[in-house]
């Protein structure tokens, strides 16, 4: 069976998305799919996931385009049409974009049955941002084709929930992303981060890891962590962001009279960010929004313990597991679960045996690309 992947770019900077999407495109190859990935992209933003895949088998075009958002033009047109011609299902991942409506449109046309991956943008959350423009567009083109689809692809029940109002038609697949498990079976020693960056010390080290944007609540991590107020603890933030953004919250650090107690790292990738899981002693994402949350069952594989808000969706799973916290988007209660969390030792090492057990249950992505064919074995067959 052959599956074309349609989404706007694979810049890694554009956030889960294109991860994703890397992940599950080379192990469905390895599940013995042929895959085909079509987006678009600039000559550099996209190459290391386009490589990455193209180094699994799948085969991958990008259309130059100076925009996601100006990218359907003729080529890009014509190209998925090509490619979704040769394909028995399409696959679609995120909304709002020409590159998703072209597919959709393309895949129609050509009888073709076809997945779409909102990426959590049914989410209440997201749909309040910039709401009037995307009712717009919903009520006059994405709506058609979100109820024509074989299928849409929610990567936790919670994504599902989010997207009831709308009272889509199609019906719900619940599949959730994966983590490349293989650099988690040998991870750095001890200490090579801390090593690398002076600043974090010796003492408590709390890690966010991810995008620096404002859905991601930092503006509530920062002042949390001054009322938490742990003696000799660390504060790292790893990943990069708008300039202007970034400058915010250096600022908020220095209102916060946290400076030297906050390590700004920029993105870390490869054996730097296994060595900051390894050291760190707790993971934070206290997000307004995260419909699932690839760093969070990141640093459950590298087994270490996990404070969410209950707005990443995955936190039901994970607390139901008895490997995450989840508390409120709010500054109070997510300071008292650091305050908490610091201050303990006692079963960590019962702890990080069970989160990584759940992972590989859950998130294996060989695993996870073996039930996509059993899914699209029965859409292709109207099932």
């Amino acid at each position: 069976m052959r599956v074309v992947h349609a989404i706007p770019g694979l810049d890694p900077s554009l956030g889960g998305p294109p991860v994703a999407l890397t992940g599950l495109a080379t192990a469905q190859r390895r599940a013995g799919l042929e895959v085909e990935v079509v987006c678009c992209g600039g000559p550099d933003g996209d190459r290391q996931l386009a490589d990455a895949m193209r180094q699994g088998g799948v085969e991958v075009q990008i259309i130059p385009a100076r925009s996601a958002w100006l990218g359907a033009g003729a080529r890009l047109k014509r190209v998925l049409e090509q490619a979704i011609e040769r394909a028995q299902v399409c696959h679609i991942h995120g909304l709002w974009m020409p590159v998703q409506t072209a597919a959709g449109r393309a895949a129609a046309a050509r009888r073709r049955p076809y997945v779409i991956r909102p990426c959590g943008m049914l989410d209440p959350w997201p749909m309040q941002q910039g709401w009037l423009k995307k009712r717009i567009y919903l009520a006059l083109q994405l709506r058609r084709i979100l109820d024509a689809a074989a299928a849409l692809h929610f990567t936790a029940i919670a994504e599902r929930e989010g997207a009831r109002p709308l009272r889509l038609k199609a019906p719900a697949i619940i599949e959730p992303n994966g983590v490349d498990l293989t650099p988690f079976a040998t991870l750095p020693d001890p200490g090579r981060f801390r090593q690398a960056q002076p600043g974090v010390g010796d003492g408590r080290m709390v890690l966010f890891m991810s995008r620096l944007h404002p859905k991601k609540g930092l503006e509530l991590l920062i002042p949390a962590f001054a009322q938490a107020a742990a003696d000799g603890a660390t504060l790292v933030i790893a990943g990069s962001g708008e300039p202007g953004y970034t400058r915010d919250l250096h600022a908020l650090v220095e209102r916060h009279g946290l400076e030297g107690r906050v390590v700004f790292t920029g993105m870390l990738q490869g054996e730097q960010k296994l060595a900051a899981l390894v050291d760190a002693d707790l993971f934070v994402l206290p997000s307004y929004h995260e419909n699932f949350g690839v760093a969070v069952a990141e640093a459950l594989a590298a087994g270490k313990p996990v404070l969410i808000s209950d707005k990443v969706a995955i936190y039901r799973e994970l607390v139901q597991a008895g490997i995450a916290e989840a508390v409120p988007t709010e500054v109070k209660p997510l300071a008292a679960a650091l305050r908490r969390w610091m201050k303990a030792d006692e079963s960590r090492g019962d702890l990080s045996a069970r989160a990584r057990r759940f992972v590989h249950e859950h998130y294996d992505w060989d695993h996870i690309a073996q039930r996509w064919v059993g899914h699209y074995e029965r859409i292709v067959a109207g099932g």
